[in-house]
């Protein structure tokens, strides 16, 4: 018989768990977490009011259901009799310690990689070639340059039926170029034909090859460090989400018993555990709203493609069209061009700056010109004075489709705002005016974006653009602005990267504190002994972070290697460039880098790995940093020359620790 506390006396805490109880639980609550998604797909399809809200309700009614697939799960782990909260915390703890230490080592490589994507856009100048002198073309002589082009060309060249961008370097000047492929926001990059003006009526053509590098790291941070296709990656990514939010909100029950008097303590002296213990709840508490809309917006973004969708994202045209795939500078005739039709609301039709609601954009035809960059950005500012243009995307008629297939072949995210009708329809061109809003946060990593008319200057979609969204778009942007870092400006991103390597210690500090937990204690001996679960899992555990650490720092070298310019003396005489050939030598590098750590740490004492590892992480960073400074020489603006005292500073630090570990006898 079980016994019972007498009068005046604890009640007797509930023992564990057994396996069949722990195993029926977890099930149970695994299955009522899918149902709480089936149930927001189910809403997206059939109720009436939500679907005038397009892939923004279907977006934030996937959220809601992954919260409350987490809560249900964590609930369902816990129910029963528990007289005292210290009783609840047992039924949690074994399961706290298991999800952290199968999971934490992904979770830390996927933090430790979206630490440096928050530096994509500049990481990408920083390691291209020294552009020319006369990269810049004023505004009132785009036209002029490109009706040079088309005659330089022999008339095989027309602004009207292929891409070309204007990259902003001042309200009154832009650098022109032809990107030479199809691209997508986050995706592969392709190669640019880079047009210059060196004197007044002369056309330079340069064929500029960008790095591959931060989309790469982009695709690390997205599948966990995973070497798998995204598309088989994400329902990985997704569960892993779903075990980080029960891991996350069981941790808050085990911390409420003692949580006023650990507050901000960290013991340093006594047994590692304790101080492993403190640091990680440190750690956890201080960054658990960042933490648990880093979850929920990763589960969104894992699972939402895979979900079956109501006519929010896929099934069904759209209420409203999304920041638009970019399309080829030459494209070719043929399957996959013609986007599907699509039928809006009143926002797809005001007239720019605004006019009526209803109005649908009108089709054109013939090779009329497009409107002057100058007039666009003049109307651009009475209309949305806050917001700061960097690009401007006029695409042709005759542009790629976005979908599924698209998005794995280009390696861009598989998930989208507006799901994947974000194209205008066939036979529409286009204009996308990307840039910033100091002032409101934005949808993409680092910028919003309008989609014109550029021959009219009608809006087509203006949802994704700053301060100028509906309520829903608006609640639906800030929760992906509080994962991007994109909002407050440098402060705020800077402040992005101590929350990310924060959330990097806090999952080494799990995999520490269980490690730490499960070794052998022998009565006599001062300090637990290694078994061989603990020895291989620490080796394992330390050497996939340490890898990740030297890949990204190998990254870094690799990444000003890939970036070429030299001149062309026409577009027919560019010289061709596989791209995807260039994304597959970063990845098999990174990966190579990771298994030489991995294999140092299973064949040597982890203090020689340590010290080892960030040496030689250390130097490639050092050597990345001496490249650019001497051979390409990109510190004209003040963001690259942040980006590489960053850097410096990083080098720096780790060469601290790499001497610190190897003169340590611990």
């Amino acid at each position: 018989m079980k016994p019972l506390a007498g009068r005046g006396e604890r009640p007797l805490p509930p023992r564990p768990h057994s396996p069949l109880i722990f195993w029926l639980r977890l099930s149970t609550g695994s299955i009522m977490a899918v149902l709480c998604l089936l149930a927001a797909c189910w809403a997206d399809r059939h109720l009436a009011f939500l679907r005038p809200y397009g892939a923004t309700g279907f977006s934030l009614l996937a959220m809601i259901g992954c919260l409350a697939g987490m809560i249900v799960l964590t609930l369902c782990m816990g129910l029963g009799s528990w007289p005292r909260i210290q009783h609840l915390a047992i039924r949690y703890r074994s399961l706290h310690g298991y999800i952290g230490i199968t999971t934490g080592s992904l979770l830390a490589m996927g933090f430790l990689a979206g630490t440096v994507t928050l530096f994509a856009t500049p990481l990408q100048e920083w390691s291209q070639p020294r552009l020319p002198a006369s990269e810049t073309i004023p505004l009132t002589d785009i036209p002029s340059v490109l009706n040079h082009l088309s005659d330089m060309e022999h008339g095989h060249y027309r602004a009207t039926d292929h891409q070309y961008r204007l990259t902003l370097t001042s309200p009154v000047s832009a650098r022109l170029s032809l990107p030479a492929a199809p691209e997508l926001p986050l995706g592969r990059p392709a190669a640019q034909i880079l047009v210059t003006q060196p004197q007044a009526g002369t056309v330079q053509l340069y064929q500029l090859v960008p790095s591959p590098v931060p989309a790469v790291i982009g695709g690390l941070h997205r599948r966990m460090g995973l070497p798998l296709p995204e598309s088989w990656a994400m329902p990985l990514v997704g569960l892993i989400c779903f075990f980080y939010g029960l891991a996350l909100l069981s941790g808050i029950i085990l911390l409420l018993p003692g949580i006023w008097r650990t507050l901000m303590t960290v013991r340093l002296e006594g047994h590692a555990r304790r101080f492993w213990l403190d640091l990680h709840s440190l750690l956890g508490l201080y960054s658990l709203p960042f933490q648990l809309v880093i979850a929920l917006t990763v589960a969104l973004f894992a699972l939402a493609p895979l979900l079956p969708t109501g006519p929010g994202l896929r099934n069904s045209p759209p209420t409203t069209t999304g920041p638009a795939s970019r399309g080829a500078a030459f494209p070719e005739s043929g399957a996959g061009n013609s986007p599907p039709t699509t039928t809006g609301p009143a926002s797809r039709g005001a007239a720019f700056p605004e006019s009526g609601a209803g109005n649908s954009p009108p089709t054109t035809t013939g090779p009329a010109s497009p409107l002057p960059p100058a007039v666009i950005l003049t109307q651009m500012q009475a209309f949305a004075p806050d917001f700061r243009p960097l690009t401007l995307d006029y695409v042709p008629a005759l542009h790629m489709r976005d979908n599924l297939a698209t998005r794995q072949s280009l390696h861009a995210p598989l998930y989208d705002a507006s799901g994947f009708h974000g194209l205008p329809p066939s036979g529409q061109p286009y204009l996308l005016l990307e840039g910033t809003d100091p002032r409101n946060p934005l949808i993409g990593r680092d910028r919003g974006s309008i989609l014109l008319d550029p021959h009219t200057g009608t809006i087509l979609d203006s949802q994704n653009l700053p301060g100028r969204q509906p309520l829903a778009r608006r609640i639906l942007t800030w929760c992906l602005a509080l994962h991007f870092g994109s909002f407050g400006g440098e402060f705020v991103r800077w402040l992005y990267v101590i929350l990310g390597l924060c959330g990097v210690g806090f999952f080494h500090t799990a995999n520490q504190l269980w490690l730490n937990s499960h070794r052998r204690r022998i009565p006599g001996q001062p300090a637990p002994v290694e078994t061989s679960a603990t020895l291989w899992t620490a080796r394992l555990s330390e050497g996939s972070l340490s890898g990740c650490l030297l890949g990204l720092c190998g990254l870094m070298v690799l990444s000003p290697l890939m970036s070429h310019l030299h001149p062309v003396t026409s577009l027919t005489d560019a010289v061709p460039h596989d791209p995807e050939q260039a994304r597959q030598e970063a990845s098999l590098t990174f990966y190579a880098l990771v298994a030489l750590s991995l294999a140092s740490y299973c064949l040597f004492p982890r203090r020689v790995c340590r010290g080892m590892i960030l040496a030689l992480s250390a130097a490639c960073l050092s050597t990345a940093v001496v490249i650019v400074t001497l051979h390409h020489m990109m510190t004209r603006t003040s963001a690259l020359e942040e980006l590489t005292m960053a850097f410096a500073i990083a080098s720096l630090c780790l060469w601290y620790g790499a001497f610190h570990v190897i003169r340590s006898r611990r």
